[in-house]
């Protein structure tokens, strides 16, 4: 290695390494001369794969967090038992291992990765779903996944492994979106901030190249209509190879699979009841990892002596499990309560857990001046008034996800919207009368000037916001996280990335309006002749190109959180009013100064009104309209947001995206009032009897006897019923070959009644901000559009009624309403439904009976064809209820064809 010459100098140092595993290697010896070094760059990491850990990472630290305030893995998970299904059978493989192996293992061991997790309400499905997801994300990241003790390994990072994407099925819209479309949606909405590919969010690229896994819960959770719609679209959406996780009680997914709507080639699990044994054992070790051994000892050795007892028989459910271990984790609660007689069965022991899980979960606390940051002390009764109310409103849309951008659809801040607008109008116009009163002599800025002044603030703001809508997509109440404005560039390249416009549409907002804007300012400079080309290139095209750069969404990297997103609208908010309503001033100010008269005054007025408009249409002000009337009538409290977060510690409440959702959909119906249905409790719904099925009644309905028979045929008539829930008036008979329902009927119009609104709300910012208020003439154009409204409705009451009728046949379906027929030959249909009708893509608040035909079946008219495949029969309503009569020959008649509500 090394030698010395035959003067004694230095020794002279080399050193030569072949395909050496060593990872340090040190030389020791004196260096004369320059030392050169050839290193080679590490391999750059792949774009995909970056953007891949960035989302594994930001999903883990969102769902870590979920499962610590639930509690799932603390000191050790629930010992759920799951078993291939019984009443389900498995298309796929149907081994599994209990939960005390890796999930991660099971699951990437099956050969189709599709599996569907059922149980009934509070069975531990979504405690599955979550550990699953961090149990995959610990695999694809190589750390410890946190599910045992604390004390895993690192485990090696697997690449290969796919992202879970845990999500609810209420937000897909299966009408409008692919499952491709909506799984892209969500991760541009939810994660923007994620590494780019290409120079585009990779959300597309992972969604094509199947690196992300969808993770479904809350198909039960869905309109009944929807499940089996839903359902196939996911089979759609998934094809042949496609990997998936379906989260759902069993009821509802026994039913879609008995009529047809299964998913091929999934490994379908079930959840068993919790032996009394292991629950004892769990709460013994929960109990010495609080140190609440000796005030839980009664409960365990309840459940260990008296395994069919009413506890035992309560406690089998998991998520009784967890309202014990929550009610009596602290001092004075007294688990002895459980064990001392006082609940005699299941239920009453079910009720009053439920019952003190909000208690629990907000403890009267003593004041304590000494901490720094001391805990809430919300009031336990009042938490449960204002938890119940926002139960009865998911519970009123049928939906379970909490948004605080949706609190302004309670009926309260709907009442109050209109009023509040035009006082808030007024206010603002007030506030220009004073500013501007001084200067009302002034020949260009008199009264009709100050008013046209504030309308083109108003209506230059509206054109901006309406711009920034189409331009990415937007619904007007949807919040967003929005760039930094200041960061101009920055911000313009975000909204080049995230438009949902064509190339064309981007290339045309971003550089054609600014060189418009351009060219118009130079049209004046060199010409001179009209002020009018400033103000639209000031006041118009540029607000709108900057409303389009601040409504840019953030490249934030974390998921979006409904914190964050309230913070986002402000942030958003806030640069309207400072940075777009200021150029439509300055646009209204450079064409008063040009015209000859003083713009300062003017441009002040217009950055007002434009101001005002931004404001009153923002979801910031619906948001700020809601929480007022609310919390002042004591619905909820007036720190809204930071209570909800306090619920989502303590366990009530789960956290996914920007949404909050109730721990478990049995909670959030007792927190709403509503007695607990069969599917809430696992057991299957029983079938109503067959003689409160089979109501005859008389009437206008055929005459018959009390034995059914028609006393002027002769026929035997199966059911007759006058006034049943859509037939109310009509003629209505039933035979063994034929039902029959015949009447008349009026069409109301409705379908302008959104038009209606939106020119009211037009009017009355424009009617309050401009002063009109104070003058009959304002009034009257402020109630013109409602007034035309109703007028139209009253229309529709005066034409006259036309015939609706409906027949089933052996042979036929055939519907009428006035002149538009439709006949079905049976053998021509494959489906018949009830669905909202979907004209020209757009979905109308109607329900119809409607068909779907097989291949090489004659082509029905223009008029009844509806899309998708599907043809109208008959126009039903505003609900998808089907009279239980119609039902019952829907199912005799149409036999498999006929898609009842819950299974398509």
């Amino acid at each position: 290695m090394s030698d010395r010459d035959a003067g004694g100098a230095q020794p002279s140092i080399s050193n030569t390494v072949v395909n050496s595993t060593a990872d340090h290697l040190i030389q020791v010896g004196v260096l004369h001369g320059d030392l050169n070094l050839t290193l080679r760059a590490p391999e750059p990491e792949d774009p995909q794969a970056a953007a891949e850990r960035r989302l594994a990472f930001s999903l883990l630290g969102q769902w870590r967090a979920e499962a610590d305030a639930w509690r799932m893995a603390r000191p050790a998970p629930l010992p759920v038992r799951w078993t291939p299904s019984a009443r389900v059978p498995s298309t796929g493989q149907s081994l599994w291992a209990d939960t005390g192996s890796s999930l991660a293992d099971t699951f990437l061991g099956l050969p189709h990765r599709r599996l569907v997790v059922l149980g009934s309400g509070g069975s531990g499905k979504t405690v599955l779903a979550v550990l699953l997801t961090l149990d995959l994300l610990a695999r694809k990241l190589g750390i410890a996944s946190r599910q045992g003790h604390g004390t895993e390994p690192r485990n090696p990072a697997q690449p290969d492994t796919p992202v879970p994407l845990l999500l609810s099925l209420e937000s897909w819209d299966t009408r409008r979106l692919s499952l491709a479309a909506w799984l892209e949606e969500r991760l541009r909405l939810d994660h923007p901030g994620l590494p780019f590919v290409d120079g585009e969010h990779p959300a597309g690229l992972l969604v094509r190249r199947r690196r992300v896994l969808p993770v479904l819960d809350g198909l039960d959770e869905l309109p009944a209509p929807r499940r089996a719609e839903v359902l196939d679209a996911l089979a759609e959406g998934l094809g042949t190879d496609g990997d998936a996780v379906l989260v759902s009680r069993t009821d509802a997914y026994e039913a879609l699979s008995a009529s047809g709507h299964a998913l091929e080639n999934a490994t379908v699990i079930e959840s068993l009841p919790l032996r009394p044994r292991d629950v004892a054992r769990y709460l013994d070790q929960v109990a010495r990892h609080t140190g609440r051994a000796d005030a839980w000892a009664p409960l365990v050795r309840a459940l260990t002596d008296e395994p069919s007892g009413p506890l035992a028989q309560a406690l089998s459910s998991p998520l009784m499990v967890w309202l014990v271990r929550q009610t009596y984790a602290a001092a004075p609660a007294d688990s002895r309560e459980l064990v001392d007689g006082r609940f005699p069965d299941r239920r009453s022991v079910e009720t009053h857990l439920l019952d003190r899980i909000v208690p629990a979960a907000f403890p009267r606390l003593p004041p304590d001046d000494g901490r720094l940051h001391p805990p809430r002390p919300w009031d336990p009764q009042r938490a449960r008034v204002w938890l119940a109310f926002l139960a009865r409103q998911l519970s009123r849309r049928g939906e379970s996800e909490l948004a605080w951008w949706r609190l302004s659809q309670a009926p309260l801040p709907r009442l109050l919207a209109l009023p509040a607008l035009i006082a808030a109008g007024i206010v603002v116009s007030l506030l220009i009368d004073l500013v501007s009163a001084g200067y009302a002599a002034d020949s260009l800025l008199g009264e009709m000037s100050v008013r046209s002044t504030v309308l083109g603030g108003v209506v230059y703001a509206t054109v901006a916001r309406w711009a920034a809508e189409h331009y990415f997509g937007h619904r007007l109440a949807q919040p967003r996280r929005t760039a930094n404005p200041l960061l101009f560039i920055a911000a313009l390249r975000a909204a080049e990335r995230h438009s949902r416009v064509g190339p064309l549409a981007r290339l045309a907002v971003l550089n054609g309006v600014p060189a418009v804007a351009v060219l118009l300012l130079a049209l004046y400079a060199f010409g001179g002749h009209d002020a009018v080309l400033v103000l639209l290139a000031v006041g118009m095209l540029l607000p709108a190109v900057m409303m389009v750069v601040v409504a840019a969404p953030a490249d934030a990297l974390d998921a979006a959180t409904p914190t964050e997103l309230l913070r986002g609208e402000r942030s958003a908010l806030l640069a309207t009013v400072t940075l777009v309503a200021p150029l439509i001033g300055l646009g209204t100010a450079a064409f008063y100064e040009l015209s000859g008269g003083d713009g300062l005054w003017p441009g002040f007025i217009a950055w007002l009104g434009a101001s005002a408009a931004l404001f009153l249409v923002s979801p910031s002000s619906r948001w700020l309209l809601a929480k007022a009337t609310l919390a002042t009538t004591g619905r909820v409290p007036w720190s809204l947001m930071t209570f909800l977060e306090d619920a989502r510690t303590a366990g009530l409440l789960q956290r996914s995206g920007g949404t909050y959702r109730f721990r478990n959909r049995r909670l959030q119906d007792h927190l709403a009032g509503r007695s607990p249905s069969a599917v809430d409790e696992g057991r299957p719904p029983q079938p109503a009897p067959a003689a409160a099925r089979a109501q005859t009644s008389g009437g206008r309905g055929r005459p018959q006897s009390a034995d059914g028979t028609d006393r002027r045929s002769g026929e035997t008539v199966l059911s007759t019923r006058q006034e049943p829930s859509i037939f109310r008036g009509m003629h209505v008979e039933r035979t063994a070959d034929r039902f029959l329902v015949r009447g008349r009927s009026r069409r109301v119009p409705m379908a302008h009644w959104p038009v209606i609104a939106s020119l009211t709300v037009m009017t009355a910012v424009r009617f309050s901000v401009t002063g009109q208020w104070r003058e009959a003439t304002g009034w009257v154009s402020l109630l013109f559009f409602p007034v035309l409204g109703i007028l139209l409705c009253l229309l529709g009451l005066a034409m006259p009624s036309r015939r609706w009728e409906l027949e089933l046949t052996r042979q036929a379906v055939r519907g009428r309403f006035g002149r538009l027929h439709a006949h079905y030959a049976w053998t021509d249909v494959t489906q018949i439904a009830v669905r909202r009708v979907s004209l020209h893509g757009l979905q109308t608040p109607t329900y119809s009976l409607q068909v779907r035909l097989r291949d090489g079946a004659p082509v029905p008219g223009r008029r009844l064809r509806l899309g998708g495949g599907w043809y109208h029969v008959l126009a039903l309503g505003l609900t998808d209820d089907v009279d239980p009569q119609l039902a019952a020959a829907l199912a005799d008649f149409a036999q498999e064809r006929w898609r009842p509500a819950g299974t398509g």
